[in-house]
């Protein structure tokens, strides 16, 4: 009996523990996921979590198999390709300007 108890003891423990980034992502529960994630995330790493929510579920992606930690991932994969592309459209436009014929 003692054994039981200290196994459910220690299994709560572990389970209380868990980070709220690794939760795979539920509607019905991502508010309280969210206010616990604010206070684990910094400022600009919780907007853009916040953001790729928003924008995976606009593009109808599946987000109940994916963790919090894995969409904010996503997020970060797709930040570094608009700021590449961002970065590429300056660098034509500024190319441009420096063949241009001056007359």
């Amino acid at each position: 009996m003692k054994k039981q108890l200290l196994l459910v003891g220690v299994a709560t423990i572990l389970l209380s523990c868990t980070s709220p980034m690794q939760r795979n992502y539920s509607k019905v529960s991502s508010k309280a996921d969210l206010e616990a994630i604010k206070e684990e995330l910094d400022p600009p790493s919780f907007m853009l979590l916040a953001g790729t929510l928003v924008r995976l579920e606009f593009e109808e992606v599946p987000l109940d198999t994916m963790t919090y930690a894995e969409i904010l991932e996503h997020g970060k994969k797709w930040q570094a390709e608009q700021d590449r592309k961002r970065k590429s459209e300056l660098g034509d436009r500024h190319d441009r300007r420096r063949n241009y014929p001056y007359y």
